[in-house]
């Protein structure tokens, strides 16, 4: 493991910050990017890093990492430092009042036009040229503010990635994802083993996020040379929900570093244990699947993969249909069923997002994880000086994954959030 220190802008005087990344691996072909607390208060990502921090130089040690892993425990040091009378604000940047997950730079288009005579024959000699012009735009671009550095930073390490996992949390919720439909059949391991009970996609979903900006200059480069040239599949990325703000757990943040590294040995990024070879064969995810262990040989699985479901699902653009497909899913020696998919994915366009249209007392009547009819009362908003109670009702349905911590309602604030099945929404899908 080696770290290495990148230098913020200073805003004033006697401010000066950085960001801290430790890299682990030889292999530079393959590179995982995993960060944590880009939204600063979110602390439980933080813990999950440091955990992933122990793991991967063990890992290092025993020669077992099959990619470059560059980790940032620290992803917002800016945001670290917003406090006011005891209260962390570390979602918004507050000079600018910017949301720190939100209005990342789009490189598609300059970079094609820069590349338009330089791409050869060769994917992989592309995917240099890709990197490279990647790493050449964030070294020589000027940062005009800190806030600008810090994500200029960020996206020079990030989009570099085959794998990007950005590590936040929700106020209350339970575990959930983001990612988009063309990633998600790669990121299903990852639901697995995190136990993941909402998954949400959308190719865009507004705002320019990190998951999304980090590729997007692969996507673009895709569309617009994949006639001519063979072209890299590009980076994959997810934003893991792990729970709420308040859920720090050392015990639970182990577990889900472990479940981390699980998936991405059983991806191929990490060598296993031993050199057995196994595959697992899932009955459908819906109506509740149980998997069986199946032995086979590496001739065996090598004819499997590249006609298996997961394979053809990344041509559609649509979310990928889970009923009735049988999913192979391939490990070498992980030493470990990958368990059962909770519950399929579902469009980011398809979540209800329920405001209260007053204030007072929030009494919440479902739970996490309750499975919402149309028509049903999620919360209710007490006035406890006139004693009106304002119902909130679900209008479309589906499971109550997150939900606000506070309280106590203002006139419109958002308070229960619902992942539906079927698209509801349109334009920018997340939260604000």
């Amino acid at each position: 493991m080696h770290q290495q220190h990148h230098p913020l802008l200073s805003a004033s005087l006697g401010t000066q910050r950085e960001i801290v990344s430790f890299h682990f691996g030889e292999e530079k072909y393959k590179q995982v990017y995993i960060q944590a607390s880009l939204h600063g208060d979110e602390i439980p990502g933080m813990a999950v890093a440091w955990f992933l921090k122990q793991k991967l130089m063990a890992l290092e040690s025993a020669g077992r990492l099959r990619a470059g892993f560059t980790l940032v425990p620290v992803a917002n040091p800016l945001a670290l430092s917003q406090h006011w009378h005891g209260t962390h604000l570390g979602r918004f940047h507050s000079e600018s009042g910017q949301d720190f997950n939100r209005r990342f730079p789009a490189l598609g288009e300059k970079l094609a036009a820069e590349l338009a005579g330089s791409l050869t024959p060769n994917e992989g000699d592309n995917k240099r040229l890709i990197r490279d012009a990647i790493d050449r735009h964030y070294r020589d671009v000027i940062a005009k503010t800190e806030l600008e550095a810090q994500r200029f930073t960020l996206m020079r390490m990030a989009s570099q990635a085959d794998l990007m996992i950005d590590l936040h949390c929700d106020w209350e919720a339970l575990t959930h994802l983001y990612t988009t439909p063309h990633a998600w059949p790669d990121i299903e391991p990852l639901a697995r083993w995190l136990g993941s009970e909402v998954q949400l996609l959308a190719q865009i979903s507004g705002g320019e996020p990190f998951d999304e900006a980090c590729c997007e200059p692969w996507l673009t480069l895709a569309q617009r040379f994949g006639d001519q040239y063979p072209m890299p599949r590009g980076l994959l990325p997810v934003t893991l929900e792990l729970r709420g703000v308040r859920d720090v757990d050392p015990d639970q943040a182990e577990q889900d570093a472990e479940a981390i590294i699980n998936a991405l040995r059983e991806s191929g990024y990490i060598a296993a244990e031993s050199p057995t070879v196994s595959a697992e064969v899932a009955a459908p995810v819906i109506g509740g699947d149980e998997l069986a262990l199946v032995t086979a040989n590496a001739e065996d699985i090598a004819g499997m993969t590249e006609s298996s479901a997961a394979a053809s699902a990344l041509e559609a653009v649509d979310v990928p249909e889970e009923s009735g497909v049988i999913k192979p899913r391939h490990t070498e020696g992980a030493g470990a069923v990958s368990p059962a998919l909770k519950h399929p994915a579902t469009p980011l366009a398809g979540c209800e997002y329920i405001h209260s249209p007053v204030s007072g007392l929030i009494l919440h009547r479902k739970k996490l994880g309750a499975h919402i009819r149309p028509g049903e009362v999620v919360a209710e908003v007490v006035d406890p000086v006139t004693d009106v109670i304002t119902p909130l009702v679900a209008e479309f349905g589906g499971v109550l994954y997150a939900r606000h911590w506070t309280k106590f309602a203002t006139a419109g604030m958002l308070v229960v959030r619902l992942a539906g099945e079927d698209e509801v929404r349109s334009g920018d899908l997340l939260v604000g």
